[in-house]
C-alpha cells in the first residue's frame, strides 16, 4: 500500500496525465503553444512545493560576463534593420525575433525563388558569426492538394531552405526545419493571393546557448 502511494505522489509531483489519456491531446497541437528554449542558468529550477521565490531568480539571467540575457538578439535586430530586414520581437523567458518576410513559393514547388534567396543570404551574413544563435524553419502550404501530400510538401519546403543554408555557411546545429502542412493559414485559401501568401517558410531567430 505503502508503494503504491509512493507511486501516484510522484506521479502527480512529475505532471503525468492519467493512465488512458492520448498524449496527443496535451501535446502542443501548434507552433505557438511549444515554448521557447530556456536558457542554461542554473537557477531556473523548478522549485519544491512550499518554497519561497528567491528575488534573485527571477531577475534577468545573465551571461558569463554579467552580460544581460538579450544583449546578443539586439545586436542582432540591428545588424538586420540595417540589411532592410523587417523583423517582429516576441518577448517571453528570452527575446526571439521573428522575421515577417516569407520565403514562398510556387504552387506545388519547394524550389527557392532568386527573391528568396535574397533574403536568405541576408540573414546568412548575420548568422555565420554567430554558432549560440538558431534559425527555426517552418513550412506551410494551402489548403490545394490532400493534407498527406501538403504535410510532405511543408516539410520539403524547410529542408529546402535548410539545405540553402548549409552550403553557405551555416551550421547544421543552428538550423531546426519543421512542417505544418495546411493547418496554420495566414490568408484566405480561398484566393489566389491567399494561396500564395499560404505557400511559405517563416523563419525565427533565437539563442540556444551563450
Amino acid at each position: 500500500m505503502l508503494k503504491i502511494l509512493s507511486l501516484c505522489t510522484s506521479l502527480l509531483l512529475i505532471g503525468c496525465a492519467p493512465m488512458g489519456n492520448n498524449l496527443l491531446d496535451t501535446a502542443p497541437k501548434t507552433k505557438d503553444d511549444t515554448p521557447f528554449p530556456t536558457f542554461e542558468d542554473p537557477t531556473n529550477q523548478t522549485l519544491e512545493k512550499g518554497e519561497s521565490v528567491d528575488a534573485e531568480v527571477t531577475s534577468p539571467l545573465t551571461g558569463p560576463n554579467g552580460e544581460l540575457k538579450d544583449d546578443d538578439m539586439r545586436k542582432v535586430a540591428n545588424q538586420l534593420s540595417e540589411l532592410g530586414v523587417i523583423y517582429h520581437e516576441v518577448n517571453g523567458d528570452q527575446l526571439v525575433i521573428s522575421i515577417q518576410e516569407k520565403v514562398h513559393f510556387s504552387s506545388a514547388k519547394a524550389e527557392l525563388t532568386p527573391f528568396a534567396k535574397n533574403l536568405l543570404n541576408k540573414l546568412i551574413s548575420v548568422m555565420a558569426t554567430k554558432p549560440e544563435l538558431a534559425l527555426v524553419l517552418d513550412g506551410h502550404t494551402d489548403k490545394t492538394g490532400n493534407p498527406d501530400s501538403n504535410q510532405n510538401l511543408s516539410e520539403m519546403r524547410s529542408n529546402e531552405v535548410r539545405r540553402y543554408l548549409l552550403a553557405n555557411r551555416l551550421d547544421a546545429g543552428q538550423l531546426y526545419s519543421r512542417g505544418f502542412g495546411e493547418y496554420l493559414p495566414l490568408c484566405d485559401n480561398e484566393t489566389m493571393l491567399g494561396r500564395k501568401c499560404n505557400r511559405r517558410v517563416e523563419i525565427t531567430i533565437l539563442k540556444i546557448h551563450w
